[in-house]
């Protein structure tokens, strides 16, 4: 590994970080251990095995929407929203300490672990479901929109204001996803077939599948100002082997760049 400082590539604070974008900082974050480093193409696939690995340990009780591919690429795009990166760098870092032969300083261990904390409560935050006001409780003195006997009492909320299964996206991009059957699947069932219905704004672009997942790519496309900033879904209807049929849905939200 050569001994030169490293920096840390120019993002738009606005857009989605690259994978090696996150690796080039956790190398940067390596400074706390008085080490510079600029990686080399070998470095950096060491450090990408490492990142993929630390995040599929994470999936489980974290999906951050990390963009898993078969044939991981570096300067593929992360899918990782920028709240995102410290902690993963740091965590990182902390994975490729050991490859110089030094023990990882507290104040790595300190930024990483406060990190990993601020990530988890980010992502429990966002998927915590918000309890309505049944439609029998009154709206109170407060409310001036009294003005019929409906308005009087709290309404039924949009769905999708309160679901846990929303993506944030950005016009333009094309991502995979994987709808995870295994834990459904009956000992000896396997998917047998299955549909996608996307709406407009998003593009199936493929689709595949194995015995227990379904794979699928999108673009992101927002064909009009009524598909930006706003929330589209993606239905899947599986059916087994044996005859069941499971219907699942994921909404994305669509950002204009």
């Amino acid at each position: 590994m050569s001994n030169s400082v490293s920096r840390f590539a120019t993002r738009d604070v606005g857009g989605l970080a690259d994978k090696v974008d996150l690796m080039r900082d956790a190398y940067s974050q390596l400074r706390i251990s008085g080490l510079t480093v600029d990686p080399t193409p070998e470095d950096l696939e060491i450090s990408l095995w490492r990142m993929e690995n630390m995040l599929a340990e994470w999936q489980p009780r974290m999906d951050l929407g990390y963009n898993f591919e078969d044939q991981p690429d570096p300067n593929s795009p992360s899918n990782l929203r920028r709240p995102y990166w410290h902690g993963i760098a740091t965590n990182l870092a902390k994975r490729l300490i050991p490859d110089f032969n030094k023990a990882v300083p507290q104040e790595l261990i300190n930024q990483a672990s406060q990190s990993y904390s601020a990530i988890s409560g980010m992502y429990a935050k966002e998927r915590i479901n918000e309890v309505n006001y049944p439609t029998r409780m009154p709206q109170g003195s407060g409310n001036t929109l009294k003005y019929n006997r409906w308005a009087r009492f709290y309404r039924l909320s949009d769905p999708f204001t309160n679901t846990t299964n929303l993506t944030e996206a950005f016009k333009g991009n094309i991502n995979d996803f994987v709808e995870h059957y295994d834990a459904y699947l009956n000992e000896g069932e396997t998917i047998d077939t299955y549909t996608i219905t996307a709406d407009v704004g998003l593009d199936l672009v493929s689709d595949t599948n194995t015995d227990d997942e379904i794979q699928y790519r999108l673009k992101f496309t927002g064909s009009d100002e009524r598909d930006v900033n706003s929330v589209r879904q993606v239905t899947i209807v599986m059916t087994t082997t044996s005859g069941r049929v499971e219907t699942r849905y994921r909404l994305f939200e669509i950002y204009s760049e």
